[in-house]
């Protein structure tokens, strides 16, 4: 590995043929019209100080393409940059060759963007990845019929071509712009083949621009190293990105990584953790990179399906169901889904038995979000929830049951709220604070079950006492009495259409309200009335509390022969109760972690404290090393310390990072002392934490 610096147009477009080839293992060309711009800025300082000004590194390797003789060089990091130069060499072309006296400009420009004697194929000497490439050459070879007006690379040409135009206006010419455009300097890490690591080095590269994403060190992962990587990726990478890409945004794709690897590993997955997950379920399951591909090809068809269901081939009601957690935004329920999905789709169950089970999660969902009750704890619940359910294999013969009475079996703040708590909700609680939900349960009470139902789309919520009381309100409705009842559902309607009812009076309202005939079972009990009083709010939010718990009703399965694996809890306070006991789990702020023995745990339990507080970890090494138990307050069983300070005497000890070590094992019930000390440490609730072990009769 050799590097240098060097001024990015002058030594990579250099008027000589070459070829710069981004590699299908790259990410998208994502730079947005701010870096573009904060890049002009730059440029615009460099043209008035006429200075060199550095922009980053660039990482290539060198080869020759046997077909022309000509060298290439591998991006392997910097191709937003490369690519953001060459839109900006383009768009000061064109400009100039709008004017007759620079022309010379122009033809010293083409020298660089094109091998001016190659073969069509290899006339323009960046070459993009495939999904970027058919906007480059478009944008260069000018065909309009053929450019995305929408992508980033017409959109930053736009940028620059507009701030040259007024450039020059002000006076700057196209050569002195072309001059500062030539002092953008660059290291450049050349890479020699077979001595160095690409893999490593894209990984580990931290320079300005965009960061990489978990599917970009994925991508990397699966394509980089692989000989057939042209291949993998027109078969499989290209339709997954076709798939989850949606208006240059590639958040669709991280999301899908993250529950794809919760999926597979039956575990809560951070986010930062989502790239060294996914490597080692890899290594684990011995895949290999098409393997892997074909896996994740066949799962983001189904993932796709909860994002865009309307453009899928399931029953109505099938799409109704994704449609509603889409409205409800809770993808936490997407890694079992999957699972769920996948035996549908292998014919584990049929289309009747996915229907029910969409149903029971659906309505599970709505329900606790009606009752407020904090979303923390879903992600463990879902990690674990199919995995629980099916490590009796015999459960899968009676699939919908099984996870039904699972479900109801559950007694923490995952319980399935009951009918009492949702009228309470309905009827007192705040309905408005969650507009999507609240729309969705106005619609459900509109739609009732007729045939033509509203959409939540273009739906909008109207206050029927206004949010803002005028005079002709306040005179029957106190402020006290306003404040407790103007957001819950009592009191709230929908329009079909974008009217705005505000604070008008009663009689007015009722005339918007009888005017928007489609909504008719909302309001049959305000149109008639004279005027609208606490009491009408609350009798009115009790009959629709009636119908939505109707709605939302689901019968538990009540069968003797469905059952679990049987689990005790145990808490920190109680260590002598770990003793003689398997851990199966342990429980963490409502997220459920997989362990297969005590010492599994500790190990566990100080990676995510660490994940969440690397700081706090260099403060405890060393903190209670040679036993100062003296401090009522100081750690006394946990030993956190350097490799050179560990005494074998003490017993096991496991890397947590960078040379810092804990060690473990021990009697169960002092391993518990240990867990204990390590929450004090990070100043966790002892209530938050708890550990499940099989119980004594199974």
């Amino acid at each position: 590995m050799k590097a240098d610096t060097f001024n990015a147009i002058d030594r990579l477009f250099a008027p000589t043929q070459m070829i710069l080839k981004i590699p299908v293992y790259q990410r998208n060309y994502d730079w947005t019209e701010t870096n573009v711009r904060r890049l002009m800025e730059d440029i615009k300082t460099v043209v008035e100080e006429k200075k060199p000004h550095f922009i980053g590194a660039i990482v290539y390797m060198e080869s020759q393409n046997s077909d022309l003789g000509m060298p290439e060089y591998l991006i392997i990091d910097g191709q937003q940059r490369l690519t953001t130069i060459t839109l900006l060499l383009q768009a000061l072309k064109d400009l100039c060759d709008e004017s007759d006296k620079d022309q010379k400009t122009a033809k010293q420009i083409e020298t660089w963007l094109t091998n001016m004697f190659a073969p069509e194929e290899y006339k323009i000497k960046l070459k993009p990845i495939k999904s970027d490439n058919v906007q480059y050459e478009a944008l260069l070879n000018h065909d309009l019929d053929i450019i995305d007006q929408n992508s980033h690379i017409y959109k930053n040409y736009e940028v620059a071509r507009k701030a040259f135009v007024s450039w020059i206006k002000s006076g700057i010419t196209p050569q002195e712009i072309l001059n500062a455009l030539r002092q953008l300097q660059v290291v450049g890490i050349s890479l020699k083949k077979g001595e160095d690591d690409p893999q490593i080095i894209f990984e580990s590269i931290n320079s300005t621009g965009v960061a990489l994403t978990n599917s970009d060190l994925i991508r990397n992962f699966l394509l980089m190293s692989d000989h057939d990587q042209d291949r993998l990726f027109e078969e499989y990478w290209l339709p997954i990105e076709n798939a989850l890409r949606r208006d240059n945004d590639n958040s669709q794709m991280d999301l899908f990584f993250r529950q794809y690897v919760i999926m597979k590993s039956h575990a809560p997955v951070t986010g930062r953790k989502v790239y060294s997950s996914f490597v080692e379920l890899f290594k684990k399951n011995g895949y290999t990179h098409e393997s892997a591909l074909q896996e994740i090809k066949k799962y983001v068809d189904i993932y796709s399906t909860f994002l865009y269901p309307d453009s899928t081939n399931y029953s109505d009601e099938i799409k109704g169901y994704l449609a509603d957690l889409n409205q409800l935004n809770q993808t936490t329920c997407y890694p079992f889904l999957m699972h769920v999905f996948a035996d549908f789709e292998n014919q584990v169950i049929d289309r009747s038995t996915l229907n029910k089970i969409l149903k029971l999660i659906t309505v599970y969902l709505i329900r606790r979000s009606i009752c407020s009750i904090p979303t923390n704890s879903l992600n463990g619940l879902f990690a674990y929830l199919y995995s629980r359910v099916f490590r009796i294999s015999a459960n899968k013969t009676k699939y919908y049951e099984s996870i039904n009475k699972f479900m109801f079996a559950q007694k923490t703040k995952d319980a399935v709220p009951d009918d009492a708590s949702l009228r309470f909700s309905l009827v007192h609680g705040n309905s408005y604070q969650n507009v999507s939900l609240c729309k969705l349960l106005l619609r459900d009470i509109e739609n009732g079950d007729t045939k033509e139902r509203l959409s939540v789309k273009n739906l909008t919520i109207e206050h029927i006492m206004p949010r803002t009381l005028s005079r002709s309100w306040r005179q029957f409705i106190s402020d006290k009495d306003h404040e407790k009842y103007v957001n819950t559902l009592g009191n709230l309607s929908i329009t079909g259409y974008n009217s705005e009812m505000s604070n008008k009076s009663f009689e007015e309202k009722k005339k918007i309200l009888k005017q928007n005939s489609r909504v008719q079972v909302l309001n049959e009990d305000v149109v008639n009335k004279d005027k609208w009083t606490i009491e009408d709010i609350v009798s009115r939010g009790n009959r629709l509390a009636n119908v939505l718990i109707k709605k939302y009703h689901i019968d538990p399965i009540v069968d003797s022969k469905i059952v679990f694996e049987d689990f005790d809890r145990i808490y920190i306070s109680d260590p002598d109760a770990a003793t003689g006991r398997k851990p199966v789990s342990f429980t963490l702020e409502g997220s459920n972690y997989p362990v297969k023995n005590f010492k599994d745990i500790t190990i566990k339990l100080i990676n995510l404290l660490d994940q969440d507080d690397p700081s706090r970890l260099e403060k405890l090494v060393g903190l209670n090393w040679r036993g100062d138990f003296e401090k009522p307050n100081s750690i006394n069983r946990l030993v956190i310390c350097h490799k050179k300070d560990i005494d074998d005497q003490i017993g096991h000890y496991d890397e947590i990072r960078d040379g810092i070590y804990v060690v473990v094992g021990g009697p169960a019930h002092n391993i518990v002392h240990v867990l204990k000390e390590l929450l004090d440490a990070y100043e966790i609730d002892e209530s938050a934490f708890s550990i499940s072990v099989r119980a004594k009769n199974n």
